[in-house]
């Protein structure tokens, strides 16, 4: 079984960052503007190409209107300044963080997903999960059609059972994204690896949020898959995250 794509808008070789905090005052990620352009320049050095904007949506905070209408003041707000700055940046591409919430799957959820697409990135509870939340997001992938990505599945696998329903969800057509950093140290290096083989479809994120302590490593983690896993698997996982951007269907 596999993706695959629908279209082929984005460049084959494009390399996308499917998880970055870069929108400016959206959330725990880029406090401003200047810092959202030092990262975008930092992805760049990387070699990335296209980033998703996937800032934290709590539907106990915000309704995903009064959220999206906030995401599209601060991209009005970086796309001036990166047009002031006349630099060929990175393209950034709306999206969420959507925190799982009850019922998610009887809501439209369209707003949330990566722009253009069903691709919806989902953050799981930390916390044991329940047979009700495990079987929502069955639902979000095979019934309500959305492209579910489980963000940063790793920092999930704090018991057994946790791993027994992961381990469920992914023999189910969605992805499974591990942050570049958990691949970077040694201490959950193993598991990283471990849940990228897992996947039926393994992304890679740097789930950026500053220029500090969580900045831009997709390359340190990309350079840990090719040692690892090899250049095929790395090629493959460069090529699911363009199909994440892009309009997706799942194919046996």
């Amino acid at each position: 079984m596999k993706w695959k794509g629908a279209n082929s808008s984005m460049q084959d070789k494009t390399l996308v960052d499917v998880h970055c905090h870069v929108l400016p005052e959206m959330d725990d990620g880029s406090e401003a503007v200047d810092v959202s352009l030092a990262i975008l320049r930092q992805e760049k050095e990387q070699g990335v190409g296209a980033i998703c904007a996937t800032s934290h949506y709590y539907a106990r905070q915000n309704s995903i209107p009064d959220f999206c209408a906030r995401r599209s003041e601060a991209m009005g707000r970086l796309t001036a300044a990166i047009a002031e700055s006349k630099e060929p940046l990175p393209q950034i591409l709306p999206a969420a963080e959507a925190a799982y919430f009850p019922r998610m799957e009887e809501q439209d959820l369209s707003p949330l997903c990566i722009q253009g697409t069903r691709t919806l990135m989902l953050e799981m509870p930390f916390a044991d999960w329940t047979d009700l939340q495990v079987e929502a997001v069955e639902a979000l992938a095979l019934d309500c059609g959305y492209q579910v990505v489980l963000v940063h599945p790793e920092r999930f696998c704090f018991n057994g059972s946790n791993r027994s329903q992961l381990r469920r969800l992914a023999q189910l057509p969605i992805g499974l994204q591990v942050n570049a950093g958990s691949l970077i140290r040694w201490q959950t290096r193993r598991l990283a690896l471990d849940l990228l083989q897992l996947a039926q479809m393994p992304l890679l994120g740097s789930d950026c949020h500053n220029l500090t302590s969580r900045p831009p490593n997709l390359k340190g983690g990309r350079a840990v898959i090719r040692r690892k896993l090899g250049e095929d698997f790395l090629n493959q996982m460069d090529e699911n995250a363009v199909l994440a951007v892009q309009r997706w269907e799942w194919s046996r």
